[in-house]
């Protein structure tokens, strides 16, 4: 193929979508239209607040050697499966009478620390931001608790408690409501080049000299019953 049947193509591909223009934006609007609808209606938010932990080990003279650190810093993995075990999400659910189960709860929460890091976050998500709130800072608290007769650990402080959370962090309005618009516009390109590619009739004199390879030697004008009287 030509650079010229490639411009061609190119013209022609242009034509079908400028023709079906209008289909475009309607099917584009409706899907962006629905999108938000969807979000804004029909998904609850959901809330998340964080608190951090620090611990470590602590001699009779309150100094922290290298050693404790390292200690501690290997020993992250465990203490973040003992927040999140039922041996504390149990107390939890007791303590604030929550209607679930320690595994219900676990999939609400996640537990993080950063590399070399004695500080571990814990996050919570909820649809009601004052019980997000109230989870964090309570398990907080029950495993600073419990850590110490469980593993060898003297302390456990609390760097910054979890506040009430102001505005949901899902669902994502703006990003849902771009991706409607993409969608649509998806289908309605696709939706142009399949009803054009179903479209048997023959609209003009060139297409007919293209189908029959002869050229149109003359043409019947449309009339209406004014024109003949």
């Amino acid at each position: 193929m030509n650079e010229r049947d490639e411009t061609i193509d190119l013209q022609e591909l242009f034509q079908i979508l400028k023709k079906r223009l209008i289909l475009i934006f309607i099917v584009a609007f409706i899907a962006t239209f629905l999108s938000g609808t969807y979000t804004h209606f029909f998904i609850t938010p959901s809330y998340q607040t964080s608190t951090q932990m620090i611990i470590s080990n602590l001699h009779d003279d309150n100094l922290i050697t290298h050693s404790d650190i390292q200690v501690s810093l290997q020993l992250i993995n465990t203490f973040n499966d003992i927040l999140l075990s039922p041996t504390i999400l149990d107390q939890v659910i007791e303590e604030l009478n929550l209607v679930s189960t320690a595994d219900g709860l676990r999939r609400r929460m996640s537990s993080s620390s950063a590399t070399n890091s004695q500080v571990i976050t814990l996050t919570v998500r909820h649809e009601e931001p004052l019980l997000a709130y109230r989870i964090a800072n309570v398990t907080a608290d029950i495993f600073r608790e419990e850590i110490p007769s469980i593993m060898n650990v003297d302390t456990v402080s609390i760097l910054a408690t979890a506040q009430i959370p102001t505005s949901p962090i899902s669902p994502n309005l703006s990003m849902n409501t771009a991706i409607g618009v993409v969608i649509g516009l998806i289908f309605g390109i696709f939706l142009t080049f399949l009803l054009e590619v179903l479209d048997k009739t023959v609209k003009t004199e060139q297409e007919i000299e293209n189908l029959i390879g002869l050229p149109v030697l003359g043409l019947i004008p449309s009339m209406t019953t004014e024109d003949f009287k």
